[in-house]
């Protein structure tokens, strides 16, 4: 993995596993353009903060940022609050141990 990745996760264990997860699904989707990024990144290749940045990804990055976003605006105040805390509980899964206090 490129140490782009350890740099954006401030040597944080847990942020570092968490995008190694996040870039391992990309890499096995079926979008092109991220898996290339994922893959890339992955085998060290590509700088990740470049490639988030660059006009190569721009607009897979920012249409799915879209669905996400579109998604979320139709979400009331109790279902924001839901899908933080399922998404909180879905972290510490993935990452076997809880977020520290």
């Amino acid at each position: 993995m490129h140490d782009s990745v350890y740099e954006m996760a401030g040597d944080d264990p847990r942020l570092a596993k968490l995008l190694r997860a996040s870039l391992t699904k990309l890499a096995a989707g079926p979008d092109g353009r991220l898996k290339e990024l994922a893959d890339g990144v992955l085998g060290g290749h590509v700088d990740l903060r470049q490639a988030a940045m660059s006009d190569a990804y721009s607009d897979e990055l920012g249409a799915a940022f879209g669905r996400f976003w579109s998604h979320y605006e139709q979400l009331d105040q109790r279902e924001r609050d839901e899908l933080v805390g399922q998404t909180e509980q879905q972290l510490d899964n993935l990452l076997d141990e809880p977020r520290p206090s």
